[in-house]
């Protein structure tokens, strides 16, 4: 069997080492190398995949904040998908659970999972916006890192307050870098900022 990444809390990692987890210390993630059993790392895999949005494209966009920890400006980083993308809609009768078109622009934040294609090109584009475990939401998602000294900077403070570098932002922002990537894009994410119809 092929290498499985893993989602580790920092408090459980003695615990995966002893059972043969390794560090990849380039991803920031444990992992269980190839021909290691599976079964005794379950607490610790990812779910299986079912993305909640979806779009034809997507784009990378590249602002700057100060770290709350170093006091330096970086670089950070957050997801947008044109209008057109779709939403996964779950309503109190499963039967009318639906895919539905989202009328404006959004971006995305604390996001959980996204395809692999979508992840390998932002691991080149933005290798500080990675998959980290939050102690305050206590979950794993895609945040940003300080370039300067690494430290996590949530999403909460980074995209969702009215100071902060995306705020209200979408894919003609002229303040920000946006670069467009015309590839499909899926993820799990548990918040977004436009309106469904």
């Amino acid at each position: 069997m092929a290498r499985v990444d893993l989602r580790v809390p920092i408090g459980e990692k003695d615990a995966a080492r002893q059972l043969g987890a390794r560090w990849d210390p380039a991803r920031k993630l444990w992992y269980i190398p190839e021909g290691v059993e599976v079964e005794p790392f379950s607490r610790w895999l990812p779910e299986l995949f079912e993305p909640n949005i979806r779009g034809p494209c997507y784009a990378i966009a590249t602002g700057r904040r100060r770290c709350w920890r170093c006091n330096t400006l970086t670089r950070v980083y957050a997801i947008m998908l044109a209008a057109g993308h779709e939403l996964w809609i779950v309503e109190d009768d499963p039967t009318n659970d639906r895919w539905q078109t989202g009328v404006g622009p959004t971006l995305l934040s604390y996001v959980y999972e996204l395809h692999e294609t979508v992840a390998a090109r932002l691991r080149r584009l933005a290798p500080r916006y990675r998959i980290d475990y939050s102690h305050t939401s206590r979950s794993f998602y895609w945040m940003n890192h300080c370039e300067h000294c690494e430290t996590k900077l949530g999403d909460f403070e980074t995209i969702q307050e009215t100071d902060s570098p995306f705020y209200g932002a979408d894919t003609s922002s002229a303040w920000l870098e946006v670069q467009t990537i015309v590839e499909p894009f899926a993820a799990r994410c548990a918040s977004y900022t436009c309106d469904t119809p």
